[in-house]
């Protein structure tokens, strides 16, 4: 048996289970595990079973990362949008007094 195989793959599952919504979430979906898992043996493979440098490895190598790996690092958050300032209300006129 070849346990060298064995606990590559086992910090393989940790790594992209930590993976998922810019390593915040406590899983990533299958699809977000597949996405980086070339990335990892490509970029990351000497750090393996070490979980932080892995993830620290692949933020460091963005520009070299798989587009659906970068994705799953580096999602696309859109900005909230900023409130509107609240328009003043016109002043009215005073009316105007009759001659009397």
């Amino acid at each position: 048996m070849d346990y060298r195989g064995i606990y590559r793959g086992a910090a393989l599952l940790i790594v992209l289970s930590v993976l998922g919504a810019n390593g915040a979430a406590a899983q990533g979906t299958p699809e977000q595990q597949e996405a980086c898992k070339p990335d990892v043996f490509r970029l990351c493979g000497n750090f393996i079973p070490n979980v932080e440098p892995i993830i620290a490895c692949l933020k460091a190598n963005e520009p070299n990362l798989s587009p659906p790996c970068h994705d799953v690092m580096f999602p696309y958050v859109p900005e909230p949008p900023k409130p509107k300032a609240k328009a003043r209300p016109k002043a009215k006129p005073k009316p105007k007094k009759k001659p009397g």
